[in-house]
């Protein structure tokens, strides 16, 4: 096969409205910023990739505006004139250069796989060994800080058949109060349909062995990441007491945070997200590590949109132990999407892309519509 050498790197800002409010633990948005990348080759093959975070840099340092610095000053010229075919020494490449940046890396990572996607004529999972399955269950995620508007939501979804599965977004409030807003959206749905609580990090352990037992005697059916990051000590305490499954995210980027989380047995579950881990090759990597450790995995979202959800399915679609359900909802989270043929969403599933590469094509009026001036 000719070689594929990289003549071009752009980076350009998006700012996309969202339909409503979201709550984070630490920030509150309404509107979505995206760092979109292409790659151009020599023989004509564009390669689109894009990086976003929950909301700033609260989460893990980055945010869209470092991400295009670090891209446009460090990584970008490092890979102009560079087989994209050679993905992995290109990522080699990148961590030699960087250490960290793992959002910058996997949209770097996402561009190249769409170029050697298209340049084999196959979708991108065919490079991660091929199909297991064609969708993924979707869990929706409830943030809008209003018991009554997060029901109504909850009811929409169900209704319209894209979700049946819900999270709702804690730590924003008190303890007392996270319980009480909770509680009303619980008693909201009656039964009818499961509730995660995440926490994105916000207590401590004392507070989550308090207020843990009130929450499952109220019908919470899983919790998310309770406390720091590097309290897995902590995390596994809190599971051996609790009698829902905790699910790690924060807690999980690296191979060493499987298997320290696996060593001290700190969750059932470990929320995946390729960009935390600096792509999907990475986070293929974790996959397989947490299935030889009989861990199972979901398919975790910065709520990207339909660029970055298209990307993760093709990963998250060619994994066994990648079967806890997803989250991978950005495409019909935010107000507008930026490609011509959206990720499609139907009976409570997400789906996969066949097309070559990614599968995506960008809507260049949208694009011009909603850049940063």
């Amino acid at each position: 096969m000719n070689a594929e050498n990289i003549e071009k790197i752009e980076t350009q800002i998006i700012d996309l409205p969202l339909k409503r409010i979201h709550k984070f633990s630490a920030t509150t948005i309404n509107t979505k910023s995206f760092l979109i990348v292409r790659i151009y080759t020599n023989n004509g093959i564009m390669g689109i990739g894009e990086a976003t975070t929950p909301g700033g840099p609260w989460w893990a340092g980055e945010a869209v505006e470092t991400i295009k610095v670090m891209i446009d000053t460090y990584l970008a010229p490092a890979l102009i004139g560079e087989n994209a075919l050679q993905t992995k020494k290109l990522l080699l490449i990148l961590s030699g250069i960087a250490a960290g940046n793992p959002f910058a890396k996997a949209a770097l990572e996402m561009a190249l796989l769409d170029i050697k996607g298209k340049a084999l004529d196959v979708p991108v999972y065919e490079l991660f060994g091929g199909l297991l399955r064609e969708s993924m269950p979707v869990k929706w995620p409830l943030a809008q800080g209003d018991p009554a508007a997060d029901i109504a939501e909850a009811e929409v979804m169900m209704s319209a058949r894209l979700a049946q599965e819900f999270k709702v977004k804690m730590g924003y409030m008190n303890p007392d109060d996270d319980v009480k807003y909770i509680t009303q959206i619980l008693e909201g749905l009656d039964g009818r349909a499961p509730l995660c609580g995440d926490l994105n990090a916000s207590w401590n352990e004392i507070n989550t062995q308090k207020y843990l037992p009130v929450l499952i005697g109220e019908g919470l059916d899983m919790l998310e990441q309770p406390v720091a990051a590097w309290n897995k000590q902590a995390m596994a305490r809190i599971r051996q007491t609790s009698t829902i499954p905790i699910l790690a995210d924060e807690a999980v980027c690296t191979p060493q945070d499987v298997n320290e989380i696996n060593t001290c047995a700190a969750a059932d579950m470990l929320s995946l997200k390729f960009a935390k881990s600096g792509g999907l090759y990475a986070t293929q990597h974790l996959a397989q590590l947490a299935d030889a450790y009989g861990i199972s995995c979901f398919a975790g979202t910065f709520l990207e949109s339909s660029i970055g959800t298209s990307a993760f399915m093709h990963l998250a679609a060619t994994q066994g132990n990648i079967d806890g359900g997803s989250e991978l909802i950005g495409p019909i989270w935010l107000a507008d999407d930026i490609v011509q043929k959206p990720v499609t969403y139907k009976d409570n599933h997400v789906w996969v892309k066949h097309e070559a590469g990614l599968g995506v094509s960008l809507d260049e009026d949208k694009i011009i519509h909603y850049q940063r001036k």
